[in-house]
């Protein structure tokens, strides 16, 4: 399984070991809520060349023409980092730090020095997946996260991965309506969103999201991860400025 390989491949990644952090951690939590503030389902917004799901990024390969169009419309940007099956390159991370926007590092992290290396590419929060972590690695992790000031996106996908979610000052939790282990879309938002409800953290959907079902989504999550439609030059950005966010509050 490609997941799989992925995580047994981590220690032999290639690394920024050097600081280059430009800026301040920018909070994905505050960027969040001030959108939904404003009555506005927050996006964070994806960037990536391709995926095993069999996206391949042939519309907006420059990453700042990308970001130049759409970063004053976001609340937060995730860059994809893995490089054997998703081209990432964490020298993305740096390079758009400029925009001052809240950017999530976008990877299958399983070790501190991961962690450490995308805070000194200018990350501000990382992503930790459930279905493939056990809970006590998640709570170690996590710890490394929050004593560099960083945030968490702890998502899940099966449902019986949310017991190993952690209810913490700085943790968001994401349900990923793709299995990952079969890159289908699989949906159960809606039961998922009643779990997250009941921790009173914040909540991201995530993958699949386009124009064309955006209506069929789940009302009450606080935000959207979307890249393929928007990378696609899909018109899912302008269909999301027009509903109303009525969550539940946090």
């Amino acid at each position: 399984m490609i997941v799989d390989d992925i995580y047994k491949n981590n220690d032999k990644r290639h690394l920024i070991k050097k600081n280059m952090r430009s800026r301040e951690i920018l909070s994905m939590s505050s960027s969040i809520k001030r959108h939904n503030s404003m009555n506005k389902i927050a996006v964070i917004a994806e960037y990536k060349r391709r995926s095993p799901s069999g996206f391949v990024n042939n519309e907006n390969t420059d990453i700042f023409k990308y970001y130049d169009v759409i970063h004053n419309s976001i609340a937060g940007m995730s860059i994809l980092t893995e490089e054997r099956y998703f081209n990432g390159n964490q020298m993305d991370v740096v390079s758009v730090q400029k925009y001052n926007v809240p950017i999530l590092i976008k990877d299958f992290i399983s070790n501190d020095d991961m962690i450490e290396s995308s805070y000194m590419a200018g990350g501000d929060a990382i992503l930790l997946i459930a279905d493939f972590l056990e809970k006590n690695k998640i709570k170690s992790l996590n710890r490394k996260i929050k004593s560099l000031g960083m945030e968490a996106l702890i998502e899940f996908h099966d449902l019986k991965a949310f017991d190993k979610i952690i209810n913490d000052e700085n943790v968001i939790i994401g349900y990923n309506r793709r299995n990952l282990k079969t890159l289908k879309i699989e949906d159960e938002s809606a039961e998922a969103y009643d779990l997250i409800r009941s921790t009173g953290l914040l909540s991201v959907l995530e993958s699949g999201i386009t124009s064309g079902n955006l209506s069929m989504m789940p009302k009450g999550y606080n935000a959207m991860l979307i890249g393929s439609s928007i990378l696609s030059n899909d018109n899912v950005l302008k269909s999301i400025e027009m509903i109303k966010y009525d969550g539940f509050g946090y």
